[in-house]
């Protein structure tokens, strides 16, 4: 075989190894502030950093068409959702749904509205968005305890509801422009904790896309749990609840004898 030969010969294998190997795409390195929250008696709420960048395929092309989405959800857990009524001139608890698999909280925050980020069917599918968060099969029951059929628009008016119960408590946020890139890689978003948030364990997901696909996604975990005398008292409340109940009662008994006691000293 000829000098040509073989550089023919070695070009096409280049070219075959080359063609073979996928190239690179872009990847996402984040990390949290903190991976765990401590809830005491004086906790008002807080705030998590998330912060990360974009490793390029092709060191120094610039970020273009791309959009990070964060997602900070968590724990599920079962909700329901009661219907008020006017009965004899009292608004008295009616008609209930309760969802099996519902996030305590859910925060999404993204560079850009998330209808132009990508196609409503992908974000359905990740479920990223509240409109986008799969509660599980509801069931309904009457007033007296009975199961109930409804209708999916009646069904969708108490999820509704559920969403607006949360927002209002501010355990349900959605941030459009709540990531900002800092230079053509660097980028952060600061997620507000609400002083009500459940505890357990949580999830901090990160989605990188690029003309509306999903190049990339990354999760860290974030660990919310109370601590010192509350820890205690929260864990009997779930553990031991008649104890807890015991407890709660001479208490209360307690503090009133107390009371009354200082209040008759001349």
């Amino acid at each position: 075989m000829n000098a040509v030969s073989t550089y023919r010969l070695a070009l096409a294998l280049a070219v075959a190894v080359l063609a073979a190997t996928p190239l690179r795409a872009d990847q996402l390195v984040t990390d949290l502030s903190e991976h765990q929250i401590a809830i005491r008696s004086n906790f008002t709420g807080t705030q998590i950093l998330l912060f990360g960048a974009v490793e390029a395929r092709t060191p120094g092309t610039r970020a273009l068409n791309r959009d990070i989405v964060v997602v900070v959800q968590g724990p599920n857990a079962p909700a329901m959702v009661r219907r008020k009524e006017r009965v004899a001139g009292i608004w008295v608890n009616h008609d209930s749904v309760t969802y099996p698999d519902v996030p305590g909280y859910y925060a999404v925050a993204s560079t850009r509205p998330l209808e132009v980020t990508t196609t409503p069917d992908i974000l359905k599918a990740l479920r990223i968005g509240i409109e986008s968060i799969d509660p599980g099969v509801a069931e309904a029951r009457a007033i007296d305890g009975t199961v109930q059929i409804l209708l999916p628009e009646q069904e969708t008016a108490f999820w509704k509801a559920l969403i607006r119960n949360r927002q209002r408590d501010r355990l349900y946020v959605s941030v459009p422009g709540g990531v900002t890139f800092l230079g053509q890689t660097l980028f952060r978003a600061r997620v507000d904790i609400p002083a009500n948030v459940p505890v357990g364990l949580y999830t901090a997901k990160v989605y990188l896309f690029q003309d509306g696909d999903v190049i990339d996604t990354i999760s860290s975990p974030l660990y919310i749990d109370k601590r010192g005398i509350e820890r205690f008292i929260y864990r009997m409340a779930h553990s031991d609840p008649l104890l807890y109940g015991l407890l709660a009662v001479l208490g209360a008994a307690f503090a009133g004898w107390l009371a009354s006691a200082v209040m008759r000293r001349p």
